[in-house]
């Protein structure tokens, strides 16, 4: 059997080939892929902005069906049966387990020396078949695979990527045990998201669900910031409507308690300025995230005096732990119907079209493209 899949020979440099489908493992799952997200790093990869050994098999958010169990696999990552037929999503990120940092700070499973991330492997590493632009992703035994809820639609599993990253970066703002005494996030806090593209979206969808008393959604798009405020927003800012930076840093100040700035800032944009646009934002005391920088995206001056003087806690955001994805998919099947998860996907396309679904995504034009490797 043949899998018709989306290889990149080289950054901006896209081809279809034919690659053999293996027999699955005692401990693997050939995954019959519905659809994949074309993610911002996959933009910045096909821009060459990411050092990869490329030919590369791309999609690292991606959805589908049980295809074929091997003969050991009865479960999900989670303990829930699974059989052939069932909709699921694979956690793209594998670690090692050898390492120093798998050995001594497991909880923090994205410092692992020799991780693999489907999506980012070269087209002859291991199974071949470990990126989401492919009619077929054999999960080796390694990953994590997790079964979709029942009743969900099965292009959400495609969400629960980027909403993991989303939820985690909310997560590294909390401060458990100091609630009251406005240390990090927690029940009735303000945060503010800066972009409002897919992440910036579901991370405002996550602290809506987890309590967050006020949520401000900062972007120069219109059309995102009303969308925006359907996944949880109570307050949105355009920058666009500002006379520089010093009025859209005291504009945003405005509008929480006190005029001191939100608890909690979280960068999703991508923007090298927005990082230190977020150190003005944030309160005294505060807590900035920084998510937005996957791929490298340039450069910004930082005066770490302003670090010291607001007395600041900033935090990287990499990825998220396997077991994101069981937050994710929580958070998916309770607000499926309360939340427009659905109108992320405003471009699909199938292999045939998956170059114009990258320009779609590079323009800022779909919030997530897709890519169908089955057909639209």
């Amino acid at each position: 059997m043949k899998s018709n899949a989306l290889v990149m020979e080289a950054p901006g440099e896209l081809a279809h080939r034919e690659i053999d489908v293996p027999e699955p493992g005692a401990t693997d799952v050939l995954v019959d892929v519905e659809l994949g997200g074309v993610c911002g790093s996959d933009v910045h990869m096909n821009g060459g902005g990411m050092d990869l050994e490329f030919p590369v098999l791309p999609g690292h958010e991606f959805a589908g069906f049980v295809e074929e169990l091997g003969e050991d696999v009865a479960a999900d990552s989670k303990g829930e049966p699974i059989g052939v037929g069932d909709p699921v999503t694979v956690v793209p990120g594998i670690v090692c387990g050898e390492c120093w940092y798998c050995n001594n700070v497991p909880g923090r499973p994205t410092t692992c020396e020799n991780r693999d991330v489907y999506g980012f492997l070269n087209v002859d590493y291991r199974q071949r078949l470990h990126g989401g632009f492919s009619e077929y992703v054999l999960a080796d035994g390694r990953a994590s695979i997790y079964r979709l809820p029942d009743g969900m639609d099965v292009e959400l599993g495609a969400l629960a990527e980027p909403l993991a990253v989303g939820a985690r970066a909310l997560e590294r703002g909390f401060r458990p045990g100091m609630p009251d005494a406005r240390e990090g996030f927690g029940i009735g806090k303000s945060v503010a998201v800066q972009g409002a593209g897919p992440i910036g979206l579901l991370t405002i969808a996550a602290a809506n669900a987890a309590g967050a008393g006020q949520i401000l959604a900062i972007d120069a798009i219109g059309e995102r910031l009303e969308l925006a405020e359907r996944f949880g927003a109570t307050d949105t800012v355009n920058f666009g409507d500002f006379d520089g930076e010093e009025e859209l840093i005291r504009g945003v100040k405005e509008l929480t308690s006190g005029g001191v700035g939100p608890d909690l800032v979280i960068e999703a944009a991508g923007v090298p300025a927005a990082v230190t646009q977020g150190i003005e934002f944030v309160r005294d005391g505060g807590t900035l995230v920084e998510v937005g920088h996957y791929a490298y995206n340039g450069e910004t001056e930082l005066n770490p005096t302003r670090l010291v003087q607001k007395d600041l806690n900033i935090y990287g955001s990499l990825a998220y732990p396997p077991n994101e994805f069981e937050t994710a998919l929580s958070l998916l099947d309770q607000l499926d119907g309360e939340v427009p998860f659905d109108e992320l996907f405003n471009y699909r396309a199938s292999l045939a079209e998956a170059e114009a679904a990258y320009e779609k995504q590079a323009a800022g034009e779909a919030y997530r493209a897709t890519i169908h490797p089955g057909g639209v």
